[in-house]
């Protein structure tokens, strides 16, 4: 495998050796160091970078709908190629392949149209450099536009829903990264719509946070996670970033 300096990535991707050293140090660009702490980066991974690139032009600006799986995002003139429907993942109709990543060679999409390694994926990169998309299930409008008054943050794509129906018909098109759960509602309703959302198999990987009052401490579901109430944006998109960050690691280490 063929490697290069930052400074020759630099001109690859025309931009400047210090955007591409901020990529590094930012984990979105693979690179290698050497003995004497000069980063290195491979052919292969600025070839897939280039492409990522290209496909973000076309369809970051579109994320608010339907999320693309794979074999569409590698797809060329809209028509999927021919490696991509004997995969393991086309069949299973998996959002994310990356979330796959244990299964058999033969089976999957290793060794086929990805890269080599997850981290050096277009694919892989276009879901890192995408905003979190929250569904946040609130039927107080306090607390919404607690939420709505705060800064967006460029990372968060947030919609909000009122009641169980509703949080039916989004997760179809919105299929959140994470669903919050305004823990002031009735325990009963909270209860409802936590079980309803993780037997749900359209978001079979999506992510429950509690946001619970000091007062419904003793309230949880199996499986979710606890955030305080009132919402912060800031604290959300901390406990977000430090999930996903988690849970992409320890898929990608099975």
């Amino acid at each position: 495998m063929n490697f290069v300096s930052t400074g020759k990535a630099s001109k690859l991707f025309s931009v400047t050796p210090d955007t591409v050293l901020k990529w590094i140090k930012q984990n979105k660009l693979p690179a290698n160091k050497t003995a004497g702490g000069h980063y290195r980066i491979s052919l292969e991974v600025i070839s897939s970078f280039l492409q990522f690139q290209e496909k973000k032009t076309l369809h970051l600006d579109r994320v608010s709908e339907k999320l693309m799986h794979c074999w569409e995002f590698f797809a060329e003139n809209r028509k999927v190629k021919l490696g991509c429907t004997s995969c393991l993942v086309f069949r299973a109709q998996a959002l994310k392949c990356f979330e796959m990543h244990h299964i058999p060679q033969n089976m999957g999409f290793k060794g086929g149209i990805s890269a080599s390694s997850c981290k050096s994926c277009a694919y892989y990169n276009y879901h890192e450099a995408r905003p979190f998309k929250v569904l946040v299930i609130t039927d107080n409008p306090a607390c919404k536009e607690h939420l709505t008054r705060q800064p967006e943050s460029p990372r968060m794509q947030l919609h909000f829903v009122s009641c169980e129906y509703d949080s039916s018909l989004v997760v179809d098109w919105f299929r959140p990264d994470f669903v919050v759960v305004d823990c002031t509602m009735q325990q009963a309703k909270c209860q409802e719509l936590c079980h309803h959302l993780s037997t749900d198999p359209r978001i079979p990987n999506t992510t429950i946070i509690l946001a619970t009052p000091p007062r419904r401490q003793a309230l949880s579901f199996p499986g979710a996670i606890r955030i305080r109430h009132p919402i912060s944006l800031n604290e959300l998109e901390t406990h977000l970033n430090r999930m996903r960050g988690c849970y992409l690691n320890q898929n990608l280490q099975r």
